[in-house]
């Protein structure tokens, strides 16, 4: 009787595949690292070939593991939309659902989405997890990844939510005890409340049309946090380069002013929701990323606030 690999041994093989070693997998599906290497080894004696060359540092792919990789994501892929459409029946999106994202980005401006997406599917459940670290998906059996990010060198499938904007701003009270901020280079006699990632070299960059300016700043604070620089610019602490979607409602309500408004930071960042491949199968994983892409879109809501007093 011919020997076929159960859809175990297959899920088991495409998370070690995706999360690059064993123990990971092993975290992901709530299983022994013994258990996962045993299935793993089952389903190469089914098939009769090596999938995955094992050293003491990482795992690879051989050729008959990425051919066998890309047919059992498809298959995977076949059979969670089989299960959606008996949950389409049913009328509801349903299961628990494991999201991570930054710290300043989940207090601002998550946690209020994911409010009204539960608001509007009773049957699920979210666990969110605010880390400042580039979480590895596998660690925490994570299912969505939100990264705020200006590069693409990450080994995920993701979708672009919104581009991430970045202003130069200071405390009303900081503006009138000092001199004015007329040109960006004004800003080298400033006390600057510096994000490492937004000053490369030592200097702010500054757009305006297709005009660069770029300044060399003297840091009173640095952070890698951009709460913590939120918080000293409220205090009146100096000038910082912070995200607007943590900083809008605060230059709405005048607590915080741009300086140079006329131009923006050369610098850019992107929002991607990242998952695994054959998590995009699990319909509740495409459902929630759908929502949060329409909520937030090209133009997010923060960034449509402060556009429409200018």
């Amino acid at each position: 009787m011919r020997s076929f690999a159960s859809l175990t041994q297959l899920t088991v093989f495409v998370r070690i595949a995706e999360s690059g070693s064993l123990s990971a997998a092993a975290r992901a599906l709530s299983l022994t690292p013994s258990a996962v290497s045993k299935s793993l080894a089952q389903l190469e004696e089914r098939l009769g070939v090596l999938l995955i060359k094992r050293t003491t540092r990482n795992l690879t792919l051989t050729e008959s593991g990425r051919a066998i990789l890309e047919k059992a994501n498809d298959l995977l892929t076949d059979l969670e939309a089989t299960f959606d459409t008996a949950r389409s029946i049913q009328g509801r999106v349903e299961g628990r659902l494991r999201v991570t994202c930054s710290l300043a980005f989940g207090c601002s401006q998550l946690t209020p989405w994911i409010a009204r997406y539960i608001d509007g599917n009773p049957h699920v459940e979210v666990d969110v997890a605010l880390d400042d670290h580039c979480v590895n998906l596998a660690e925490g059996s994570y299912d969505i990844a939100l990264r705020i990010t200006a590069g693409t060198d990450w080994g995920y499938a993701a979708r672009k939510l919104s581009v991430i904007r970045w202003v130069y701003c200071a405390s009303p009270e900081y503006i009138s005890r000092h001199d004015a901020v007329s040109t960006p280079e004004d800003l080298s006699n400033h006390q600057c409340l510096v994000y490492p990632d937004m000053t490369p070299r030592g200097a702010w960059t500054f757009r305006r049309d297709k005009e660069i300016h770029q300044v060399t700043v003297k840091p009173k604070l640095t952070a890698n946090s951009s709460l913590a620089l939120r918080e000293a610019a409220l205090l009146g602490h100096g000038v910082a380069c912070l995200p607007t979607y943590l900083v809008s409602s605060d230059i709405l309500r005048r607590q915080l002013v741009q300086v140079v408004p006329e131009y923006r930071s050369a610098i850019e960042h992107v929002l991607y929701a990242m998952y695994y491949k054959s998590k995009y199968a699990n319909y509740l994983v495409r459902d929630f990323i759908d929502f949060i892409a329409e909520c937030y879109g090209d133009l997010p809501p923060w960034d449509l606030a402060l556009q429409s007093t200018s």
